[in-house]
């Protein structure tokens, strides 16, 4: 029997709960002495913030688990479930402000055996931000003909994606002098700034539209029903001169306001690493005509953030068990090799080749599961 499922029958999911976050922010102040990390000391009604340093993504993710766990703020959200009564039926969810610097994050090990969810998604997610989802979204010239010819009641209540990531990064909306709805691919302009200046620190891209994204009264009448405003918010491109060989180093920053540390971050840093840094640096090295070599990724986060509902076996079952069992191992000082995918596993090897399938089939598939989305 597992150390979590003895602790449950004994002491109950709420006492289980109170011991995982004491035992997180016992490992992370141990951390903090070490010189391994730093935080902001956690005080009633202040949102912490917290920056940590590693070689790879798994390394990263699960110390800033451990991290939001042990020093992160309770709040309950409107995502946290509740009863029709409107009471709280799990436990609360934590956040901070989060920056996670991975200083390799193409390398090996990439995987950590208990991602959410496990690896599916990965592909997917590198697909999208490609832009093989941007079929889903509603048209942008459709809906500015709606408004311009007062319309717009027909398009509002639209089930349809309002932007996706790559459609925001590769064909920004913008209307001309002329009122005409245009493009502009920022992804594009990137490459040409640091081509005309390799040095230049305004090589960057954005998601934000104030025009749609706050979804409020500042164009009138045109509000959705409803609305999802963009998580990742830009991408900062900084290339430096390689201090050992010709050519360059490619360093991205991604920042994103609100973001699922345990379901979300794993596949989104697979996903913009593969699909953004790696389209950017493809570019940059074709139009430099010299080496451009992959740099860090920081992630920069305002709110990271832990559902509490994903903690609580009554709500998650074993897979609360499991991430719970994981903090006392990690807090008893188990070796992080035992929670990686290690290179030349079977299980390595079969995780990329998931991750392949899932890539091609979602790429030569592009509308399935569109009418789920």
């Amino acid at each position: 029997m597992s150390i979590v499922k003895e602790m449950l029958q004994d002491k109950g999911p709420e006492a289980v709960f109170a011991e995982a976050r004491e035992a997180a922010k016992t490992y992370v102040y141990k951390l903090r002495e070490q010189g391994r990390i730093s935080f902001s000391d956690p005080r009633p009604g202040a949102l912490p913030s917290i920056h940590l340093v590693r070689k790879t993504l798994p390394e990263v993710w699960e110390d800033a688990v451990m991290a939001v766990l042990g020093v992160g703020q309770e709040i309950h959200t409107h995502y946290d479930p509740q009863s029709s009564e409107g009471q709280y039926q799990s436990f609360p969810s934590i956040e901070a402000t989060v920056a996670m610097h991975i200083e390799e994050p193409f390398a090996e090990p990439r995987f950590h055996k208990h991602y959410l969810g496990g690896w599916l998604g990965f592909g997917d997610y590198k697909a999208e931000i490609e832009g093989v989802k941007d079929g889903w979204m509603i048209s942008p010239s459709d809906v500015a003909e709606k408004m311009k010819t007062g319309r717009f009641d027909d398009v509002k209540g639209d089930e349809r994606w309002n932007y996706t990531y790559s459609q925001r990064l590769r064909a920004y909306p913008f209307f001309d002098l002329d009122g005409k709805l245009k493009t502009a691919n920022q992804l594009q302009s990137v490459i040409r700034n640091l081509k005309n200046n390799p040095t230049s620190r305004s090589a960057q891209c954005i998601t934000w539209d104030p025009r749609w994204d706050h979804n409020d009264e500042q164009l009138g009448p045109f509000k959705w029903d409803q609305y999802h405003s963009p998580c990742l918010q830009r991408f900062w491109f900084r290339l430096m001169d390689h201090p050992e060989s010709e050519g360059y180093i490619l360093h991205v920053n991604g920042h994103w306001r609100s973001r699922d540390l345990l379901k979300a971050v794993p596949s989104n840093i697979y996903g913009v690493t593969e699909g953004i840094h790696e389209h950017v640096r493809k570019g940059l090295e074709q139009e430099l005509g010299a080496p451009v070599q992959r740099g860090s990724y920081t992630d920069i986060n305002d709110s990271l953030h832990l559902y509490g509902h994903y903690l609580d076996p009554r709500r998650q079952g074993l897979d609360a068990e499991a991430y719970l069992e994981d903090v006392f191992k990690i807090a008893g000082g188990e070796p992080i090799a035992e929670r990686l995918v290690l290179p030349g596993t079977d299980m390595h090897e079969m995780m990329i080749e998931d991750i392949e399938k899932e890539y091609a089939f979602r790429t030569a598939n592009p509308n399935y599961g569109r009418d789920m989305g």
